[in-house]
């Protein structure tokens, strides 16, 4: 049984890592000595509404919000893949960042699986020790 609930606890925290890389809410692209940024904002905290934004940090231009979604879940994180793979088309390198929230939310959620899992795997483990003293 203590097998069963550390793969378990393992099968987590390993959805959940993977769930963040499929899901980069930003890139860093940069060019020579130009380096531009695409992110995708949520702000109100849940998957819509939300904005795609393109900052050009090292040319001193304003962002600018390419896309916006109210109701159409997924548009945002399909426009704005879709607009990195046309930076990279051109010549750019980009790599997904997570944004600080949401690396923050996942570590939050991790440790919460981690320690349910730890309690669950606890109390099999007194559960069993109480069985293993009652057969005696």
């Amino acid at each position: 049984m203590n097998i069963s609930l550390r793969t378990m606890q393992l099968f987590v925290i390993m959805l959940l890592g993977v769930s963040v890389n499929a899901y980069a809410d930003s890139w860093n692209c940069s060019h020579d000595d130009l380096v531009r940024e695409v992110i995708i904002e949520y702000p109100q905290g849940g998957s819509l509404p939300c904005d795609v934004v393109y900052k050009k940090q090292t040319e001193g231009f304003e962002d600018q919000v390419l896309w916006s979604a109210e109701n159409q879940d997924g548009y945002c994180e399909d426009k704005a893949r879709e607009f990195v793979a046309r930076l990279e088309s051109w010549g750019w390198v980009c790599l997904e960042t997570v944004n600080q929230e949401t690396e923050t939310e996942t570590q939050t959620e991790t440790e919460a699986s981690t320690e349910s899992a730890t309690e669950t795997e606890e109390s099999a483990t007194e559960t069993e020790a109480g069985a293993e003293t009652v057969s005696e």
